[in-house]
């Protein structure tokens, strides 16, 4: 039988020989890949995915008013934010807080105007043009979108 190549043959009911070293790895690249899933699924920001499913369905846009201008000086950064009010549909007053950046921010006292654009389908949900947002939010808004 010369030029015949002899492959191996795995009958049902036989098992595959494996070195203790390729049983070792096996294990630990699949408790490794477990550990990547979970870790994947906890660091999905969940409130991100809702708040933009709750923008799919469009957003209205009103006038609100500026409250306060605040700064927070912590960790050497320092943090603009204006804290502004707005009467949704159903007549509640909203009162948020947004971050801005420092160019946006410096144009705003308390008493002025302020757009502001909130879900349809969740007037508390608001955001002002030029707020500071997470950039996997921005990513998310523009496929969306």
């Amino acid at each position: 039988m010369t030029g015949v190549s002899r492959a191996m043959v795995y009958m049902s009911g036989t098992r595959v020989k494996r070195t203790p070293l390729q049983n070792f790895l096996r294990r630990t690249m699949g408790i490794a890949t477990i550990i990547a899933i979970i870790w994947t699924l906890y660091s999905i920001p969940y409130t991100i995915l809702r708040e933009e499913r709750f923008r799919v369905f469009g957003e209205e846009r009103t006038t609100g008013l500026v409250l306060a201008v605040q700064t927070d000086n912590t960790n050497q950064n320092d943090r603009f934010s204006i804290k502004y009010k707005y009467v949704d549909p159903d007549g509640f007053a909203r009162i948020i807080t947004a971050p801005l950046p420092h160019a946006i921010w410096q144009k705003f006292r308390p008493g002025n105007r302020v757009v502001v654009f909130y879900a349809r389908s969740k007037p508390g949900l608001a955001r002002i043009p030029g707020e500071i947002q997470p950039p996997f939010q921005i990513w998310l808004h523009n496929i969306l979108h």
